[in-house]
């Protein structure tokens, strides 16, 4: 008996069986050849990308791929590109940045890999940059549903490998992004400081890209999720995701929703935006899974939960809910300002090369939230030494 996830999503206990991936590709083909024939082509034309990245792929040689698109191309680039996560992510999983491996990474890749081998849980690598397994019946997971390998494809995508594993475990950062709260109020301060910025300038937004996440205690529960939202220098926002077993993020950006401004449900306004982190901040707070929950969760993360729990493909048991399952951390942090090209750039702009020297002094919005970690700690100082 092992604990597993499996390409549907669902984490519990199963025998394993032996399968025949030739002869299972074989009877799918002969029963249906000619949707066979596209998935195979589909299949070696991934393949052969991946393997080419080294001296032509989209991220070889510190390219960035999103700087050869303007900000309006990305959405529909990502929507028709149905090898666009793999491209992106295989070669993450290929470096893994051996040579920057430091001692701590080294021995946290190890504790990693011995966890994965004796549970057999897959999490997509130690970084979730490796998506799920699949087959040639399934066209999602061609197109990848784990959310983690979609947010690294995002990042890959739009900062460059680089910045796409710049918090891999191997690099001793433990993994985690740069903040950790029980709710959003510091990405809220932050991103409102960047959005007023944009108005005062004339409307052009700061192009940020921004990984998030949020995780409870028990991480095979089935709730933690992976993210991703992109600031556009209209002042819109791309909240751009994918979950396992159930939807890949070529089908989330195919989503429609007449209640936003936009009609589509991962295009946002900056209001829209906060309406979404106040529903999370909710979510955060609950002491059990409500009807009100289950809504919350659905509008977030488009998985309805009380659905997945009497489905018969699932083996997860929402049912017993208890506060370990509790959402209760939030991660995120600004990967990078996505580039453009550079035909496109306004008058007087900074060059990649400039951005990239930019740094924290003179940058109103991140020296406030410097000074606003320096008064957490000083308050969680002072609560301590009011416990002595």
């Amino acid at each position: 008996m092992a604990v597993y996830i499996s390409s549907d999503g669902s984490i519990g206990k199963k025998h394993s069986q032996s399968r025949n991936p030739l002869s299972a590709a074989i009877n799918f083909l002969l029963a249906s050849p000619k949707t066979g024939v596209i998935k195979v082509a589909i299949i070696a034309l991934i393949y052969s990308k991946s393997r080419s990245f080294y001296a032509f792929g989209p991220l070889s040689n510190g390219k960035i791929p999103a700087a050869s698109r303007t900000p309006g191309e990305h959405w529909s680039f990502m929507a028709k590109n149905i090898e666009f996560v793999r491209t992106m992510t295989e070669p993450l999983h290929r470096i893994q940045h051996r040579e920057d491996t430091t001692n701590e990474g080294k021995k946290r890749r190890q504790e990693f890999e011995l966890f994965e081998s004796i549970e057999k849980v897959d999490f997509g690598g130690e970084d979730g940059h490796v998506a799920e397994h699949t087959d040639f019946m399934d066209l999602e997971g061609i197109r990848v549903t784990r959310c983690t390998t979609t947010r690294s494809a995002i990042t890959a995508y739009m900062c460059g490998a680089e910045k796409a594993t710049n918090v891999d475990i191997g690099r001793g950062s433990k993994g985690k992004l740069q903040n950790h709260s029980s709710n959003t109020s510091s990405f809220r301060l932050y991103l409102k400081c960047r959005y007023e910025q944009g108005v005062e300038n004339g409307g052009n937004h700061r192009r940020s890209v921004f990984r998030l996440g949020i995780g409870n205690k028990d991480n095979m529960s089935g709730y933690a999720h992976a993210f991703s939202i992109i600031a556009q220098p209209d002042g819109s926002y791309y909240w751009l995701q994918s979950f396992i077993g159930h939807y890949s993020l070529a089908t989330w950006l195919k989503k429609k929703d007449r209640s936003k401004l936009s009609g589509l449900a991962g295009v946002l306004t900056y209001a829209e935006l906060i309406v979404k982190l106040d529903t999370l901040d909710r979510l955060m707070m609950i002491d059990g899974w409500t009807n009100e929950s289950n809504n919350d969760y659905l509008d977030l993360f488009n998985v309805d939960k009380n659905l997945e729990k009497v489905s018969s493909k699932s083996t997860r048991n929402h049912g017993r809910w208890i506060p370990d399952h509790r959402l209760s951390v939030f991660t995120w942090d600004e990967a990078c300002e996505y580039p453009l090209p550079e035909e496109y750039r306004l008058k007087g702009e900074p060059s990649d090369e400039d951005e990239a020297d930019y740094g924290t002094y003179g940058d109103t919005c991140s020296e406030m939230m410097i000074l606003n970690l320096f008064k957490d700690l000083e308050d969680l100082l002072g609560d301590l030494s009011s416990l002595e």
